[in-house]
């Protein structure tokens, strides 16, 4: 094998980019300045001062010394991307916190209709490898430790002398086995994040499973799952630039754990019931839920009725007509079925008032509000609007397990339910009866459309009623 290259024999490209904010999707570049290196030296600089999409904030503004009309007359980054392209190719690019660059990089050449590939070597990194014991690796601080004078901050052509300055300072003080080692380790697996290895990620499981993201102090930053853990897992870092989330989870993870589940099933049961128990740093969707709403339908000697109520913890949900996570949107879906099915707002309870409703006037309305239409001929078009999304009866008697089988690895499950509630997943079928004998849990929709949607997909499923 051949020995690694030295690193200041390799063509150097020294980056900073200034930025709007730290939402890769919401945010832009504002600035961006490379030096070109060559046999370790500086051959040339390049700046570009660029029109944001955005509005540059005050303190950016403030910091930097750069006002916003300044920037109005500069060009958009789509007009330099194809330059700033051809200056990185075949470069190490290097940059401090270069993560963080980069996701914006990424972005904003994919949006300009480009797909540019280069190794990346971050100082945040090598410094941390080399001086492990620093209280703060930011630019500033570390500048200041090296004596590295600097006469503007916060621009930057400045900032990427100063990140070239640092890196001579690190090549000039490491000891070069240590520094070989960490810059090899970079080149080779630029997408993995700075506390972690990529043979810790290469050891992940290739089978279904939960993982969990911990941070500094054992903090819980994010519960996922997936078919395969150790690809879901590696995709996390390499499309960390799609939003400010995963750039931050990015930068905050220290540790993965794996619980393997036999199946794709077990893996969405499991992910639901952790996220609501442990509640993740970075978890929205599957939080525990505050309030679930539905509309309940009932036949009146006038007619059919609807009464918005709120799900009950234990009870079936069987005459229940949508499951909603708001009054509002419960409301709102009322109100677009009304004038599909030209509904009589008053009659259905979003309208108060006696006689002809407003909405008859404009043709919202067959008048069945007035005598103009059978009661019975509106109340058909309103069974037949709630017929979507009447909710899916439980279809066995009281509880059961879904069975769910790995043989590739040796694993089976029994996932408990009971009335569309998921109660627990064994690995032996003896801890079935002590499981169904626990008590009923709360609705979850999650778990509903979980189920219900494994169950259409499934239909085979293997099923041990208790």
């Amino acid at each position: 094998m051949n020995p690694p290259t030295p690193l200041l024999a390799r063509p150097l490209a020294v980056i900073d980019v200034q930025i709007t904010g730290m939402h890769p999707d919401k945010d832009c570049i504002w600035e961006v300045a490379v030096l070109q290196v060559d046999a370790g030296s500086v051959v040339a600089r390049h700046s570009w001062l660029l029109r944001p999409a955005c509005a540059l904030p005050r303190t950016v503004s403030r910091l930097s010394g750069v006002l916003p009309a300044e920037l109005d007359e500069q060009p958009v980054f789509a007009e330099i991307a194809g330059e700033l392209s051809r200056l990185l190719e075949g470069r190490v690019v290097v940059g401090h916190n270069l993560r963080v660059a980069h996701a914006f990089l990424r972005r904003a050449f994919t949006l300009a209709g480009l797909s540019v590939r280069y190794r990346q070597l971050c100082t945040v990194r090598l410094a941390r490898a080399a001086w492990p014991d620093l209280p703060d690796y930011s630019l500033e601080a570390l500048c200041e430790r090296q004596q590295i004078r600097r006469f503007f901050r916060h621009r930057a052509l400045p900032d990427a002398d100063a990140v070239w300055q640092l890196l001579s300072s690190l090549l000039a003080q490491v000891p070069a086995e240590l520094l070989d080692v960490q810059v090899q380790r970079q080149l080779r697996k630029a997408a993995v994040p700075r506390f972690l290895s990529a043979e810790r990620l290469q050891a992940l499981p290739a089978r279904p499973g939960v993982y969990y993201f911990y941070g500094d102090n054992q903090a819980l930053l994010y519960i996922g799952k997936s078919r395969n853990v150790r690809q879901r897992v590696q995709s996390h870092f390499q499309n960390d630039h799609n939003s400010r989330r995963s750039l931050q989870v990015a930068q905050q993870i220290r540790e993965v754990r794996v619980q393997p589940t036999a199946g794709e099933l077990g893996a969405l049961l499991l992910e639901a019931a952790e996220v609501k128990r442990l509640l993740p740093l970075y978890n929205r969707q599957l939080r525990r839920q505050r309030e679930l709403l539905t509309w309940s339908l009932s036949q009146s000697p006038g007619g059919w009725q609807l009464a918005l109520q709120a799900v009950d913890a234990h009870a079936p949900i069987d005459s229940s007509v949508g499951l909603f996570r708001s009054r509002r949107q419960a409301q709102d879906w009322l109100r677009s079925q009304a004038r599909k099915y030209q509904l009589c707002l008053r009659l259905i309870g979003l309208e108060a008032g006696m006689g002809a409703c407003f909405a008859t006037q404009l043709g919202g309305c067959q008048g069945a509000c007035c005598g103009q239409e059978p009661r019975a001929a509106h109340d058909a078009r309103l069974l037949a609007a709630c017929e979507q999304l009447r909710t899916v009866a439980w279809p066995w008697p009281g509880t059961v397990a879904l069975v769910e089988r790995d043989p590739e690895h040796g694993l089976s499950q029994w996932h408990v339910l009971d009335q569309w509630r998921y109660l627990a997943t064994v690995d032996d079928p003896a801890l079935l009866h002590s499981v169904s004998q626990q008590p009923s849990q709360a609705f979850s929709l999650d778990a509903y459309h979980i189920v219900l949607s494994h169950l259409r997909r499934c239909p085979n499923t293997e099923v041990v009623v208790l």
